[in-house]
């Protein structure tokens, strides 16, 4: 899954958008399909990959863990175990239906309900299930996989899957978010990121100017202009600057000088609508 994370993130990054908002790339009416859930050869994917700790499976839970539809579907999953044949179970993943009180939110948390909608559970035969996750938005790069690990570990766990395999989970979305300012998250798990930064710059050099630009805020301490005011990018340059090895940061940071646009308007705070 993690390997599989790594390549949706490049394969989307140079993807044409279907429009920006500022600089977010948007997808639209996009699924990604992941066959290898649970290890593959980078390992496991942890919270931990995406710049998280253990507090931010809590907050997911909050947000999407509706006990009792999950509770209803872990009976009705039981009993199609048993039938052994060709149905589906699901549940909601509806825990909230906006983030914060609407007299006391900040102008920029969401109030359009949650991003992750509901799961569904497929019997396809005696040794394989299919599952299929629905979303009204995510923001691919940090906000996404942290929902995956979510997925896996609290989701999924009391399913009873004895003497079967995932064949396959696809995540199906209405919107896709790709945030330049997350861009970093992802350089640690790159086996050559500069390789992959100029593929992108082929690509869609519009999407690459930002990542450029939000990368050296990072990691650059002459760009590092704004974010010292915004607890949200000072915990991603914290994190990148505790998982980019000291040769790939001395080769990124000259990269991002040689290929940085430069400033035409003031530091602009993430829209966090996700």
């Amino acid at each position: 899954m993690k390997a599989e994370w790594i390549n949706h993130c490049l394969a989307l990054s140079r993807r044409k958008a279907d429009f920006y908002s500022g600089c977010r790339k948007i997808l639209r009416v996009r699924t990604l399909t992941f066959e290898d859930w649970y290890d593959d050869e980078h390992g496991a994917l942890r919270l931990e990959d995406a710049g998280y700790t253990k507090s931010k499976m809590k907050y997911l839970e909050r947000g999407y863990l509706h006990e009792e539809s999950r509770a209803v579907a872990v009976q009705l999953w039981d009993r199609r175990r048993q039938q052994a044949k060709y149905g589906s179970v699901g549940f909601t993943c509806y825990n909230h239906f906006i983030k914060n009180d609407p007299e006391k939110k900040s102008k920029r948390a969401s109030v359009m309900g949650p991003c992750v909608q509901s799961v569904t559970l497929t019997w396809l035969n005696k040794t394989e299930v299919a599952v299929d996750v629905f979303y009204r938005t995510t923001e691919l790069l940090k906000k996404f996989p942290a929902d995956l690990v979510f997925l896996r570990d609290v989701l999924l766990e009391p399913f009873n899957f004895d003497g079967m395999e995932i064949r396959e989970v696809n995540c199906h979305f209405a919107n896709i978010t790709i945030h330049p300012m997350y861009f970093v998250t992802i350089l640690p798990l790159i086996e050559d990121p500069i390789e992959e930064l100029e593929k992108i710059k082929k690509a869609d050099k519009y999407f690459f100017d930002w990542v450029v630009k939000w990368t050296a805020r990072y990691i650059c301490p002459e760009y590092h202009r704004g974010i010292a005011k915004f607890a949200q990018a000072m915990r991603v340059h914290k994190d990148a600057m505790s998982r980019i090895k000291a040769d790939d940061l001395a080769r990124l940071q000259s990269y991002l000088r040689d290929n940085h646009p430069g400033y035409r308007n003031d530091y602009e705070e993430e829209d966090d609508d996700e």
